[in-house]
């Protein structure tokens, strides 16, 4: 099955990530590691995603209390720039940016061979990143870059199955995009490794650990994936099964701070507020939890929005205090 495409809006600078949810629960070979047990994280910072964050942020803050948008996620296409009233949001509310980094030619797709991972090792997106360094470098709280995302699926420019690319070229392509930004003034800048909760295709070629670019070249470590409900062939998924299996495998690999950095759910074939309720269950078995974003968009593959209705609202208002959100 196709996952679904999410449609691109004006107001955004670049589409978020398609998403695919089925019953068909990840096999995962797992290997000794060396990595420690992951800590236990003190709290949750949890954030949300809007196509408007500066019309939305007060609605969401009125309606299920400030300390669900500590993380604003923007995200940005390459040689931009985050939006100035993105940033000055962010200023005004003492909150983290995430900014997830898309170095493609701003339209969704994966057939764009002039942004391929080896034009990236090139260094093709050299200057637009050290711009987009400038801007994030200084914010306080320290901002957070998740470059290119999800590169287990086939839908991305940089995917690694697809457009030429290979996993090992997005390895490379990796540690080019943090040498720049460490190299331009972007100490501070904690740079998020997320690949998606499945590969797609689910080959050996393709794991999760063939994308990792080793633990030095990392600050924090996450996932993403979404419950589209009971449509279009898929099915209801518990946040258990969407994220578990993904964190033994990703937390094998680093026990660095893990985050959620794209999540929600639907309310078709089951309830929002009860899916919600599971998400804050996950400290348990995800000890080293330190960030949860929620896409809070209603769009073609389904109404995403905790804030559309008085017990998703209630139920995330909740979901706050369990998790202890910072």
């Amino acid at each position: 099955m196709n996952p679904p495409q999410r449609a691109r809006l004006a107001v955004r600078p670049r589409a978020i990530a398609p998403a695919i949810c089925s019953l068909i629960g990840l096999a995962l070979i797992l290997g000794p590691s060396a990595a420690s047990p992951a800590p236990a994280a003190a709290a949750v910072e949890v954030g949300v995603y809007q196509d408007n964050p500066v019309a939305g942020t007060s609605v969401v803050r009125a309606r299920v209390g400030k300390r669900a948008m500590r993380v604003i996620s923007t995200y940005v296409t390459g040689g931009q720039l985050v939006s100035p009233q993105v940033v000055a949001l962010a200023r005004r509310n003492n909150a983290r940016l995430l900014v997830t980094w898309m170095p493609d030619s701003g339209r969704d797709g994966a057939k764009q061979k002039r942004y391929n991972l080896a034009s990236i090792r090139r260094g093709r997106q050299d200057k637009g990143l050290i711009r987009l360094t400038g801007q994030l470098r200084n914010l306080k709280p320290t901002p957070i870059l998740r470059p290119m995302p999800e590169p287990n699926t086939p839908w991305y420019a940089w995917s690694g199955t697809v457009n030429g690319n290979t996993p090992a070229a997005y390895v490379e392509a990796w540690k080019r995009v943090r040498k720049v930004v460490r190299a331009s003034g972007g100490k501070r800048i904690r740079i998020l490794w997320a690949p998606y909760a499945r590969s797609v295709p689910a080959t050996d070629a393709n794991a999760i650990p063939a994308y990792f670019p080793g633990a030095s070249q990392v600050d924090l470590v996450g996932t993403s994936a979404y419950n589209f409900g009971a449509t279009g062939g898929l099915a209801w998924t518990e946040p258990a099964n969407l994220f578990e299996d993904a964190y033994r495998e990703i937390s094998a690999l680093s026990p660095k701070p893990f985050w959620i950095a794209e999540t929600g759910s639907t309310s078709v074939g089951g309830k929002r507020e009860q899916w919600i309720t599971q998400l804050g269950g996950l400290r348990t078995t995800i000890p080293n939890l330190a960030g949860v974003v929620w896409f809070d968009v209603r769009d073609r593959n389904g109404d995403f929005r905790m804030s559309s209705s008085k017990s998703s609202r209630l139920a995330f208002s909740k979901f706050l205090r369990r998790v202890k959100a910072a």
